[in-house]
Formats: C-alpha cells, sequence, structure tokens
C-alpha cells in the first residue's frame, strides 16, 4: 500500500535524479561570464543568487510528473489522471432493491439481495429500481481499472487484450469464455469482496469490449462444465456457466 513514507521516498529519489539528470545548471551558466567579470566577487555572487532560484524552480518542475505516475499516483493524482483517460471515480449506477426470496441449501449468488417477508423487500416484478452514485474510493481497484482502461480507449478489443485487462481488475482467476453470436463472458472466477461486487458494474465499463458483443459475467469460481480440453467434467465438481447481465448501464 502507498503511504506517505513512501511518496516522500519517491520525492527525494526523484529530486537526486533530476540533479544527475540536469546536472549542476548554477555552474554551467557560471562558466559562461565572460573572462573579464570573473574577478568580481560580488558580480558572481548576485549571478549565482539569482540562478540559484531558477535552477530551484526547474528541479521543482522536473519532478512533477513523477506524480502522475499511474503505477505510483495516488488520491488526486489519480484522480486527475482517471479524468484524462475519461473514467472518473464516481459513476451513475443502477439500485437494485431487496427483493423477497430464498437460497437454495443456504447460499446464493445471484444479482439480488434476498430478505425475507418482513424485512422491507418487495416481490421481483414488483420492485422499482432507481440510480446512485457509487465512488471507486480505494486507491488501489481504481488504479487497476484505469489500466484496463486504457486498452480501451486504444481500441484494443482483441480476446488477448481483454483477457489482459480482466485480469488486472481481478487477478488471474478471472476467465474470458466466447459464447457466440456476439456474446462474451467476462468472469472474475472467484468470490468478489462486497466493494468489488458494487463496483463489477463499473468495472465493465472500462473493459474493452467492442461496440456491438454482449458482455455478461458468471458468479462460478471454478472449472466450467463442458467439453475438451480446458474445461471441466459433469463429477468433478465443476460448475455450470451460468452467465448474467452485469447491466453496466441499464436496470435489470
Amino acid at each position: 500500500m502507498i503511504n506517505s513514507s513512501s511518496i516522500d521516498a519517491l520525492a527525494s529519489s526523484t529530486e537526486l535524479l533530476a540533479s544527475h539528470v540536469l546536472g549542476d545548471l548554477v555552474d554551467e551558466e557560471i562558466g559562461k561570464v565572460l573572462t573579464q567579470y570573473r574577478e568580481s566577487d560580488n558580480l558572481l555572487g548576485l549571478i549565482r543568487a539569482y540562478l540559484d532560484e531558477v535552477a530551484d524552480t526547474i528541479r521543482s518542475i522536473y519532478v512533477i510528473p513523477s506524480f502522475f505516475d499511474l503505477d505510483t499516483a495516488i488520491g488526486d493524482q489519480l484522480t486527475l489522471l482517471g479524468k484524462r483517460l475519461g473514467f472518473p471515480r464516481c459513476h451513475c449506477v443502477c439500485t437494485l432493491p431487496p427483493v423477497i426470496g430464498f437460497t437454495c441449501g443456504g447460499t446464493y449468488d445471484g444479482p439480488y439481495i434476498l430478505v425475507g417477508a418482513c424485512e422491507g423487500g418487495s416481490m421481483l416484478s414488483c420492485r422499482e429500481t432507481g440510480t446512485s452514485t457509487v465512488c471507486i474510493d480505494d486507491d488501489e481497484m481504481y488504479r487497476q481499472m484505469l489500466k484496463a482502461r486504457r486498452y480501451q480507449a486504444l481500441g484494443l478489443y482483441d480476446a488477448d487484450s481483454l483477457e489482459a485487462a480482466a485480469e488486472l481488475i481481478w487477478g488471474p482467476t478471472s476467465q474470458i469464455i466466447s459464447l457466440g453470436g456476439g456474446r462474451v463472458v467476462v468472469s472474475p472466477g472467484r468470490a468478489l469482496a462486497a466493494d468489488e461486487v458494487l463496483a463489477r458494474p463499473i468495472a465493465f465499463r472500462a473493459l474493452p469490449i467492442a461496440p456491438g458483443i454482449k458482455a455478461m459475467t458468471s458468479d462460478a469460481t471454478g472449472m466450467i462444465v463442458g467439453f475438451g480440453e480446458g474445461w471441466g467434467g459433469a463429477c468433478d465438481g465443476s460448475e455450470l456457466l451460468c452467465p448474467v447481465d452485469p447491466h453496466p448501464y441499464d436496470c435489470p
């Protein structure tokens, strides 16, 4: 996790790099003073004093880009990078109110919040959806989405780029499965934390999925039942692929 100490260390190392790359700016300029004036200590002192101020300004400006490196930027600097990439921290997403329902065997991996009959929910067909603003306050989660967004911004819509972008967001467990007919399933391949579930529709806005391609997701956390190499079997604990719409832009 990046903290104030690491930022101070970055600033210090960057200033040293600036001194190394830029060299001694003052002595270089002092060396250009005409020979007949070099015996005047007062004049040289005055010139050096003004040049020191200019050199300090140059070194300060030189280190600014280091604070806007996508790998190390934090806070407001990372927010500004997101704005330049057209992907702000806060997004308007669909609000899913709780619905009355029952779990199967005590577990439920669907997109809805299930509550009991007297716990303030409504029937699925009667619920009213709305919108709310979700902000990605976690710098690391936001950073990975911005890295995925770069593929999209560059128009890299090939399968390898989509796989790389998904791995940036959810890690090496992520899976890309083509269903044919202009449909693709992008699955995290693992159980998501509560904040990741909330941010999943936003993540799909960052993925490089070509216009016209229907993006879907799955809550499967292991091998998928299928035929051939890379698929699981029907009796080895593998899961059926049950793709659902992540609804990045609309409400279910």
